[in-house]
């Protein structure tokens, strides 16, 4: 005969208390920690708000790596294909390049486009905004020294009647100076067209013997400088699909020298910071924005630099540097050293054997003087480096 019993009566006495009993841990948990989530679908709906804090020191745990993959390339045809591909490219590349030689690049226009260049208190920067404001530009000068910006501008609108120049102190390793820049600029002038970072300090000094503010300025104003004016002006580039960026670097960024141990990291840096730059543009499709690398040898920009510098080969005359420059910018070039050569031997340099790599080093010198102590306290990087607040 079948027992009829209710759903109460067929649980055992045992379970019952275990229930109870979980229950009641339940309530007890609820009351000491009401912000602990549980797999409990109507806790998951619970707003973020009630989320536990996230511990800083908590233990990270990695998934560890995979150890069945095997090692192959992906789609091997048709990498195949696209080496090939870049090969005959390559061959109409340099028929190209053999035709300009002949009939060289139109540059484009500049007249009233609105090009701002940073470092116009002396040398290449002061000549660049010259030549600009002579292509018909309205040209922003940019400078951390007040007064050598100003004899700038007063050295423009002298020279060239009725050009739009307008003079602006920024230090660009300060943000909050660069973005209320950005809006001034745009109300005197419009829009910037073509952004020019020239901006730089240079001290030489031995790996050790130097304070860590000068290291840690000269990499804040000639690389992170350069990062905030192009974060600053690139959003509005990018929304009129125009404009062109360009970084002044140097010869140093491929082959460094003894006793420029921040300025050349600096420089390598700014290389890598702007063909990352190029390649993020190149994956938005129709991209009208363009960058250029400039990389220099030393320059002759003044008597006091050029005296602590024992090179070989003869310094570049700054309007040699001013006029290459100018040229590469409104043809677009993309990268380019002056003079052309430097390219091309420091890739040959890498490609040979250390100990030959060096002995063409020690033929084709080029040596730092530190400077006097005295000389160095009145020197105009130093100057600015003193200006300039980091952390680190």
């Amino acid at each position: 005969m079948a027992r009829h019993t209710s759903p109460a009566a067929g649980v055992s006495p045992r379970r019952k208390n275990s229930k109870a009993n979980n229950k009641a841990n339940k309530d007890q948990k609820s009351v000491d920690a009401p912000d602990t989530i549980t797999n409990s679908p109507n806790k998951n709906m619970q707003s973020n708000s009630n989320a536990p804090p996230v511990n800083p020191n908590a233990h990270t745990i990695l998934a560890p790596p995979l150890t069945n993959i095997p090692w192959m390339v992906k789609n091997p045809l048709s990498l195949l294909m696209e080496i090939v591909l870049i090969f005959f490219m390559y061959l109409v590349t340099l028929y190209f390049k053999c035709l300009r030689v002949i009939l060289p690049k139109l540059e484009k226009p500049v007249n009233g486009k609105v090009v701002l260049i940073t470092g116009t208190g002396r040398g290449l920067g002061r000549e660049l905004a010259l030549k600009f404001a002579l292509l018909g530009a309205k040209v922003a000068c940019v400078d951390a020294d007040q007064n050598s910006n100003e004899e700038t501008v007063k050295l423009i609108t002298t020279k060239i009647q009725g050009s739009t120049v307008k003079a602006y102190t920024v230090n660009v390793a300060a943000t909050a100076e660069v973005t209320a820049l950005a809006v001034k600029v745009e109300q005197d002038l419009g829009p910037v067209d073509i952004l020019i970072n020239n901006a730089t300090v240079m001290v030489a000094h031995t790996f050790l013997g130097e304070q860590d503010h000068t290291i840690a300025s000269t990499l804040n104003i000639n690389l992170l400088g350069s990062f905030w004016m192009i974060r600053t002006f690139l959003p509005g580039m990018m929304k009129r699909n125009s404009g062109h960026i360009v970084a002044i670097s140097s010869a140093s960024s491929l082959c460094s020298l003894s006793k420029l141990s921040a300025y050349s990291a600096s420089k390598w840096g700014l290389n890598g910071m702007m063909e990352s730059l190029r390649e993020e543009l190149r994956e938005h499709s129709n991209n009208k924005i363009n960058t250029t690398v400039v990389m220099p040898i030393f320059i002759n920009t003044s008597a006091d630099y050029t005296k602590y510098i024992n090179s070989r080969m003869p310094v570049l005359s700054l309007k040699h540097a001013t006029e290459a420059t100018i040229h590469g910018i409104l043809t677009d070039e993309v990268e380019f050293t002056i003079p052309r050569v430097v390219y091309f031997t420091n890739l040959l340099k890498r490609l040979l054997p250390i100990n030959i790599s060096d002995s063409i080093k020690n033929i084709f010198y080029t040596k730092i003087i530190l400077p006097p102590q005295e000389i160095q306290s009145i020197d105009p990087s130093r100057t600015i480096i003193n200006k300039t607040n980091v952390a680190y």
